[in-house]
């Protein structure tokens, strides 16, 4: 491994920071966005019944041990149960930017790497022919042959090195993607069948 990375050249520094910043950083969004998944059809239950029986407390305590940005939501709207539909839904709205905001943190990194990484290969790849490019202009001996190939392997190595860490990085940002929009989407479902159920106790 050691040997790879003299050979890629300096551009390798690069590569090397970019895979491990992407390495952390998609382990890091992937255990907290898989730390907040719960089951929400459960919740949404067990806070209909306890608004049912006019346990208002006991619903927000149901939301807020809940872990989770389906369940913040929510309980930002039941603490809010008193207060007009439209109130209670742009609250509920605002708390729900705030998650996807938490969420999304990061993820930018992520894309970033995914773009910049083959870019450094494809400079790698450049720096790599200019110098067999160098040793050609100036062919003088056996020894050429060896300078050659140092070249030639910068160029290959740097080039498979930005797209060994990009690839993996953009499926991981993909999926992380992917997880955030359902849990966008349980948001919004979940908020509406909150709604129905104040709206059905007459407390607007």
């Amino acid at each position: 491994m050691l040997d790879l990375i003299v050979r890629g050249g300096p551009v390798m520094y690069p590569l090397i920071f970019c895979s491990v910043v992407a390495l952390a950083v998609g382990l890091e969004r992937l255990w907290y966005l898989l730390k907040a998944r719960v089951d929400t059809e459960d919740l949404i239950d067990e806070i209909r019944l306890a608004l049912g029986q006019g346990k208002v407390l006991e619903a927000v305590q149901l939301a807020k041990k809940t872990r989770g940005p389906v369940a913040a939501t929510l309980a930002s709207g039941i603490a809010h149960y008193d207060r007009d539909k439209e109130e209670i839904k742009a609250k509920m709205e605002e708390i729900g930017r705030e998650e996807i905001f938490k969420m999304e943190r990061w993820l930018s990194i992520l894309e970033a790497i995914s773009v910049i990484a083959p870019l450094l290969g494809i400079l790698g790849t450049v720096t790599g022919i200019i110098k067999s490019f160098d040793v050609l202009a100036g062919m003088h001996g056996l020894g050429t042959a060896v300078e050659l190939s140092a070249g030639i392997a910068e160029a290959l190595i740097t080039t498979a090195t930005g797209l060994i860490i990009a690839i993996p990085t953009m499926v991981i940002y993909t999926y992380l993607t992917s997880l955030i929009d359902r849990f966008t989407a349980d948001m919004t479902k979940r908020s509406n069948e909150l709604l129905e159920v104040l709206d059905s106790r007459g407390d607007y």
